[in-house]
């Protein structure tokens, strides 16, 4: 990539969006009919979505909630972390996750991540762990791509599995989803399948689904003086929603994989580095390329240019937001400054998929 690629004039091009929701008239057509029928609340359809994720993925239970943040505070309540516990987690985790250790008043500690990879250091995790004795440590599948949490001493650290991205994901050596005793999928817009906002908690262990269940409003659960309700719920329309977006996540992993590939093959032919290290596993969810040789501004001029639409690898990193120094957090500080998120939705044509690669092809 160089300075006279991007001033040299282009030939118009039709803008390239960094994400579009993968909607079909299916999805539509349900949630009209709810809306025509008035399920504006909590009820059989929102029932019907949590048993149909069970029986999808075989779960024992599945407790919805209208946030990944609700997902998280309820969840950390479940398995009683308090004031003042530390909670273990990597710089690159969900905010969302950091947003509900704050609401408990808990210690979050970060870890940063490995050289070259999305998941967190193995053994700054060990040191962690031993010098805060962490009540939970939470795990996601940062961009798509399969943590295996069997690599992290716990020793007595619950884990919690954040499975977002890598949902539908098959493994021979990872049981995705059910590494830990309790797991969570979001359902944002941004997620592999979505109910516009929303997240699901997934778990095998009846009496801790019991506890979570009790801690959301609704008309069966009691309540007990002094302690609170939250209104975590998800909505009948977006159920609908979310039921018929479970029924092509198929259709959605397969097309996303392929087009990861046109993208693999571009970084290989190219000085670029992306992370993905189990390609046949992987689910791409995102995919971050690292431009070493190029500010991210520069990179970034450059994509507007040929009208991609790209995104930071994220919004801010953990370490940042608590102003902890970057110099401890150098490989997720890497990330953060030279990753690029490019466009790997479904709905990206053959010739949009082309594009990408070529350009990817071009940074030098």
């Amino acid at each position: 990539m160089s300075t006279d690629t991007i001033q040299r004039p282009l030939k118009k091009q039709k803008e390239i969006e960094f994400h579009k929701p993968t909607l079909s008239r299916e999805d539509l057509k349900g949630v009209l009919e709810c809306l025509v029928d008035e399920h504006l609340s909590t009820g059989e359809i929102v029932e019907r979505f949590e048993k149909s994720f069970c029986h999808t993925f075989k779960y024992k239970h599945s407790i919805s909630c209208n946030s990944l943040t609700s997902a998280y505070h309820l969840t950390l309540l479940g398995l009683g972390v308090g004031e003042g516990d530390s909670v273990i987690l990597s710089s690159f985790a969900p905010v969302a996750a950091l947003d509900a250790i704050f609401l408990i008043k808990a210690k979050p500690v970060l870890v940063d991540l490995a050289k070259n990879s999305f998941f967190p250091d193995a053994e700054e995790f060990r040191k962690k762990r031993e010098a805060h004795n962490p009540k939970v440590a939470v795990f996601d599948h940062s961009f798509g791509s399969l943590i295996n949490i069997a690599d992290y001493e716990l020793g007595e650290t619950i884990a919690i599995e954040d499975y977002s991205e890598v949902i539908g994901a098959t493994s021979e050596k990872i049981a995705v989803g059910r590494q830990s005793k309790v797991s969570i999928c979001g359902l944002t817009a941004e997620n592999m399948i979505t109910t516009g906002n929303g997240a699901m908690i997934t778990t095998n262990d009846s009496s801790l689904a019991t506890a979570l269940r009790s801690l959301k409003s609704d008309r069966s659960s009691k309540r007990v003086l002094g302690e609170p309700k939250f209104d975590y719920s998800l909505i009948d329309y977006q159920a609908a929603l979310g039921i018929e977006q479970l029924s092509k996540l198929g259709v959605i992993l397969e097309r996303k994989k392929k087009i990861a590939q046109a993208y693999l093959q571009a970084v290989q032919n190219s000085r670029l580095e992306t992370y993905f290290a189990q390609p046949n596993e992987d689910t791409f969810h995102r995919f971050p390329i690292v431009v070493s040789t190029q500010g991210y501004e520069e990179v970034e001029r450059y994509f507007k240019s040929i009208h991609i639409g790209t995104q930071r690898t994220i919004t801010e990193p953990l370490h940042n937001i608590l102003e902890e120094n970057k110099l401890d957090y150098p490989n997720a500080e890497r990330l953060y400054q030279r990753g690029h998120c490019i466009p790997v939705y479904p709905n990206l044509t053959k010739d949009n998929v082309q594009r990408i690669a070529t350009a990817i092809r071009r940074i030098y």
